[in-house]
């Protein structure tokens, strides 16, 4: 099996998001939800290029529950956010731990624990409690442009196409045998 671990916020949203969200509010009256359609587009795209199942590792994940191999979403906001996955064809195949500390790295170590997992990637905006993943499974995305990993992207914020290639290539790339 093949899992990406998905963050939401400065992966599937950024700050331009909330501001072209809070711009369409003010002219239409209309609210949705927080997620930029195209690199929901993004997402899809590595899904079907590599097989890999959604685990979702982003605080988002304890506005529902899994139960019987199903997210059960349990509000509104989440609600919205399983129908517009649905919608492109996706779905949370689960859900990573929650470690008492809210350290990430822990949750997914726990979560990979007794699981056959052929490759995964961390695709995240935050490193800093995912230093084991930094070289090799995480693909840092970044929800500001401010952010140091993005200066030299053509200011690319939330996921890129830079990032699918990237993701693409760790969750296709043949494992040695040793």
């Amino acid at each position: 099996m093949k899992v990406i671990f998905l963050d939401i916020d400065g992966v599937l949203n950024t700050t331009q998001t909330f501001r072209d969200i809070h711009q369409e509010f003010v002219e239409t009256g209309k609210r949705r939800i927080e997620i930029d359609l195209n690199r929901l587009s993004l997402l899809k795209e590595i899904v079907d290029k590599t097989g890999a199942v959604i685990v979702l590792s982003s605080s988002w994940r304890n506005l529902g529950k899994m139960s019987n191999g199903n997210y059960i979403p349990l509000n509104e906001k989440m609600t919205s956010f399983i129908r517009l996955l649905e919608a492109y064809g996706l779905s949370i195949y689960d859900i990573t731990p929650r470690d008492p500390r809210g350290i990430r790295q822990n949750e997914i170590d726990k979560w990979l624990e007794d699981k056959e997992v052929e490759q995964f990637i961390v695709l995240d905006d935050d490193s800093y409690d995912l230093q084991k993943f930094l070289h090799k499974e995480l693909i840092k995305t970044s929800f500001t442009a401010d952010d140091e990993m993005v200066k030299d992207m053509n200011d690319c914020t939330g996921l890129c196409e830079h990032h699918v290639q990237e993701a693409i290539k760790k969750l296709t790339l043949k494992k040695e045998k040793i």
